[in-house]
């Protein structure tokens, strides 16, 4: 296998390519390697400062991107974050030197380059720190070192800075998943990472062994409840968002099939299922143009009708818990026609809830009491009472 090591000959004339057999190398001449590696990496990087910003100086940043986006095939997002570390690098020449000698990376450099532009920084004494810390260790040591130099008015004006450098953004990644990628202020962030914290760890406690998720999962759910979810009278519900989803009714075995957002996208029966239970949804008839040829039922109780299953139900017909954490349960699901009256609703938490969706528990009227109860599938339903 052959493979091409950088090593930089000097500023005017690039950098040589060097062919070696990788699969021959021991331990330690590919440790060599990678060392060559990381600093022809980062001398080329301090290379590519000086020339895009006397580029800049020529022409003007369009055409600046524009070159970059052609001779080095960067997408246009790629050549503005290039442009503006050179930008930062051509304030601080110590970092840039040390860049182009090696003696700090290109991490090194983004790190006070970035600092600079939030606030009074000693570029001598922060090269001479990035030197001999890591990029982790210098981040903590700027920080530290800023906080020092500022005053009250400098911390006012830094906080300033970063709240209209607040942004985020969604987009969607090549394999159809969507990335969240958000910037916040010190204040905003430590508020957003308590509550993040408080979600993630509510959801460990949730759940034992074997269904215990990893960690970013659960902090990945715990972003989804906070974004998507609000708790009112009605207990833990559905952000008041609207989410058109799509789907064909077969008139013969009366039942919906075909399920899909409205992008196109194709939707599992498993989610469209959990998506009617949980959603606000207002039932419609459209014809092949999409054109509404009727529209149906409410889903949720009226405030009447919620205080009526209240007074019946005293809290969750499972396992007790207080009404105001409980939801309004469709026994027949709403979704399969079920109607929003008294007789079809029951209060359950949302651990019960969970189960009569997802665990086969089943809700049954008590043959004795006449009140409804959660039956769980194990356990066999009681016997009626004698007839007299």
């Amino acid at each position: 296998m052959e493979s091409g090591v950088l090593t930089r000959v000097n500023a005017g004339t690039g950098v040589r390519v060097d062919a070696v057999d990788v699969a021959g190398l021991d331990d330690a001449s590919l440790d060599l390697r990678l060392r060559l590696i990381g600093r022809s990496r980062n001398r080329l990087d301090g290379f590519l400062a000086e020339v895009v910003a006397e580029k800049k100086r020529r022409t003007t940043s369009y055409d600046t991107a524009n070159t970059l986006k052609s001779e080095l095939r960067q997408s246009g997002q790629q050549a503005q974050r290039i442009m503006r570390e050179a930008d930062q690098l051509e304030a601080l020449p110590t970092a840039r030197g040390a860049l182009s000698d090696s003696r700090i990376t290109t991490e090194h450099a983004r790190i006070l380059g970035t600092a600079a532009q939030n606030g009074p920084l000693d570029e001598d004494k922060m090269v001479a720190a990035a030197e001999r810390e890591t990029p982790e260790q210098l981040r903590r040591t700027v920080r530290e070192h800023q906080d020092k130099l500022a005053g009250d008015d400098e911390c006012s004006k830094r906080l300033e800075r970063q709240r209209k450098a607040r942004t985020a953004s969604f987009t969607e990644t090549d394999d159809g998943m969507w990335r969240l990628f958000a910037l916040f202020d010190p204040v905003t962030a430590q508020r957003i990472r308590a509550a993040l914290n408080h979600k993630t760890d509510m959801a460990w406690h949730a759940t034992t062994g074997r269904e215990r998720l990893e960690a970013r999962h659960r902090r990945a759910d715990a972003i989804a409840e906070l974004l998507t979810r609000t708790s009112d009278g009605e207990g833990d519900r559905p952000q008041p968002t609207t989410l058109l989803i799509l789907a064909d009714y077969d008139t013969i075995d009366h039942q919906l099939g075909n399920p899909r957002l409205a992008d196109g996208a194709p939707l599992p029966q498993s989610e469209f299922r959990k998506l009617a239970c949980d959603a606000e949804i207002l039932t419609g008839i459209f014809d092949a143009d999409l054109q509404c040829l009727s529209l149906g039922r409410q889903r949720h109780p009226s405030p009447q009708l919620r205080a009526a299953i209240t007074a019946r139900d005293q809290g969750c017909i499972g396992c007790g818990t207080e009404p105001e954490w409980c939801v309004s349960h469709h026994i027949i699901e709403w979704q399969h026609g079920g109607p929003t009256q008294q007789d079809n609703l029951v209060l359950l938490c949302h651990p019960c809830h969970h189960k009569a969706h997802h665990r086969n528990w089943q809700v049954e009227q008590h043959p004795e009491t006449h009140r409804p109860y959660l039956r769980p599938p194990w356990q066999q339903p009681p016997e009626p009472p004698p007839r007299r």
